[in-house]
């Protein structure tokens, strides 16, 4: 009966995991025809290389973690809640994975292919932006697991992966912010291009489930006040 039950967990985990993959390459592939569409609008050229690709899992890595991170919120205000909450940790990882890969694209192969990276050099801003909240993503992934909250008990585990996810979402958008916020101010100044930078979707979303933390919060101090 055990090694059924463990079995069953197992392919259960292995379908959510299959699930967030498949959403992490639909949103990157997705991307990569946004952004090569914007482009022809944009510059008047059509052209597809690998900067259109990295721009792909960066937007992708962001719109993952900032769902998995949403999930709560909207599991907390929803008249059904349940299965969502299942797919928070899978979504979180998928969109770290996204995000390193991001990173290390533009740091190592957009020079190598002799291509322009989006961040200039030298660690500015939104370079330690992106690099601290990779740091806080990584933290997370290495205890999430059983023996991690063991050790570090079930309520410090909570807390910290609750915290430091924010933390890192935070980041992740200020990222996003720094990077693209003057792309995003020219484009409602002078509507030079039909379609905007995917980004400013992907950055509402974030926005949007920090609001959303912050409604669960004071609802949930409501609850403790009336109770």
């Amino acid at each position: 009966m055990e090694r059924t039950e463990s079995g069953r967990e197992t392919g259960r985990t292995r379908g959510l995991d299959r699930r967030a993959w498949a959403l992490a390459t639909a949103a990157t592939a997705f991307g990569c025809i946004y952004f090569f569409v914007r482009q022809y609008f944009k510059d008047g050229v059509w052209r597809f290389d690998a900067t259109l690709v990295n721009k792909s899992l960066g937007v992708a890595a962001l719109l993952l973690i900032a769902l998995s991170m949403f999930l709560t919120g909207w599991n907390y205000f929803s008249r059904r809640p349940g299965r969502s909450l299942a797919l928070r940790k899978p979504y979180g990882l998928a969109g770290f994975w996204l995000g390193l890969i991001h990173g290390a694209a533009d740091h190592l192969l957009l020079p190598a292919l002799g291509l322009k990276a989006e961040l200039k050099a030298g660690p500015g801003p939104a370079e330690l932006t992106g690099w601290a909240a990779l740091a806080l993503f990584g933290l997370m992934t290495l205890v999430s697991n059983e023996r991690a909250r063991r050790t570090l008990g079930n309520g410090p585990w909570r807390l910290f992966l609750r915290y430091a996810g924010y933390a890192g979402l935070v980041l992740a958008a200020a990222h996003a912010a720094l990077l693209k916020s003057g792309s995003w101010s020219k484009y409602f100044r002078t509507f030079e291009s039909v379609l905007p930078s995917l980004s400013l979707f992907v950055f509402a979303l974030a926005a949007a489930t920090v609001v959303l933390r912050l409604a669960v919060w004071i609802a949930g101090r409501r609850k403790k006040g009336g109770g």
